[in-house]
């Protein structure tokens, strides 16, 4: 069961005007298949094996925002040690037809399917579409179809192509130009972290601000190990000159935890700004807040997502999922739902 993420901002000292916060996309899954779009408007649409016969194939159609912009096909035969995989040489084959050799281009950002198989992919999908990958053998492994008409439908509306001739399920003669542009990759400065003080270690034990981080909380659920009066450890982290990091322990789970994070004033009265309770460290090589978490434990699908300091407050500077849990170690693929370029 996917992890649900909650996200409170560290608020930025007034002075500064700090960096825009990433707006999320969107997921959505229907049966066999997955949607994942991020803040520039890019969408993933993953469709999986059926459940029987089950396999370890999966197919992503990726598609940037914006008028007229293609669809672009990975192809991922995934192992897991124990399951037979198709082998030899790989073709594709739509309803009956043959339509060439295939590979496995898992994320390699320019090894793609050929543009005449994915262009022939996308025109059946929204109907009736059988979806074989041939081995060397001649055995058929099947991608499934079942979900794929409202993934691929629910891609054109957060891209804002209902309607249009580009659309890939519900066309129409709207403009092509009406169609919302890409929107362009948010750029994050990151801020420069101040050494610790010998003082700052001390702060830990300052009932004042345990309450300080304890009144920040949005709900008592966020943190629950906290709320509840657990006397878990506080870790101090240097930020800037009037500023630490404040962490402890929210959650434990069989194969999670995760630990909240404020951003605090270093003297009374504190005036803790939560962050998230959504992360499991903090890198101070590259001022950011990490948290990866496993869908179920034998960790074939994962969230993940990432706040960078920028000198003001942690910003939202990567979320991510790998999709529906299929049996694959780490997940079929990244499917992000914010993207941004840190400097």
């Amino acid at each position: 069961m996917r992890r649900t993420l909650f996200l409170a901002l560290a608020l930025a000292p007034a002075a500064h005007a700090g960096t825009p916060e990433p707006k999320a996309g969107e997921e959505f899954d229907h049966n066999d298949w997955s949607l994942a779009c991020d803040n520039t408007r890019t969408c993933r649409a993953v469709g999986y094996s059926p459940e029987e016969p089950a396999n370890l194939l999966s197919l992503m159609l990726e598609r940037a925002g914006g008028p007229n912009a293609p669809v672009i096909a990975r192809l991922r035969n995934g192992e897991d040690g124990e399951s037979p995989i198709p082998t030899g040489a790989l073709r594709l084959r739509l309803n009956g037809k043959d339509l060439g050799s295939v590979q496995d281009t898992g994320n390699a950002e320019k090894v793609l399917l050929k543009q005449t198989q994915t262009d022939a992919l996308v025109t059946a999908l929204p109907r009736k579409a059988r979806i074989e990958i041939v081995d060397g053998k001649g055995k058929a492994w099947p991608i499934s179809d079942s979900g794929a008409t409202a993934v691929l439908l629910k891609m054109d509306e957060a891209q804002g192509r209902l309607g249009t001739p580009g659309a890939l399920v519900r066309r129409g003669d709207k403009p092509e130009a009406s169609v919302p542009a890409a929107l362009p990759v948010p750029v994050i400065v990151r801020g420069a972290l101040l050494a610790p003080r010998s003082t700052d270690a001390a702060l830990a034990k300052v009932p004042a601000l345990r309450k300080a981080m304890i009144a920040s909380l949005p709900n008592a659920d966020e943190c629950t190990r906290l709320s509840e009066g657990e006397q878990d450890e506080i870790e101090i982290q240097r930020l800037d000159a009037g500023h630490v990091l404040a962490s402890t322990s929210c959650f434990m789970g069989a194969y999670n935890f995760s630990s909240g994070y404020w951003v605090v004033q270093d003297k009374a009265p504190y005036q803790a700004k939560f962050v998230t309770s959504d992360a499991e460290d903090f890198d101070r090589d590259d001022a950011t807040l990490r948290g990866r978490f496993r869908g179920r434990g034998i960790g074939d699908c994962f969230s993940g997502h990432d706040w960078t300091w920028d000198g003001a407050r942690f910003v939202k500077s990567s979320e991510f999922t790998t999709g529906q849990c299929r049996g694959v170690a780490g997940g079929h693929w990244q499917l992000p739902t914010v993207v941004s370029t840190v400097k």
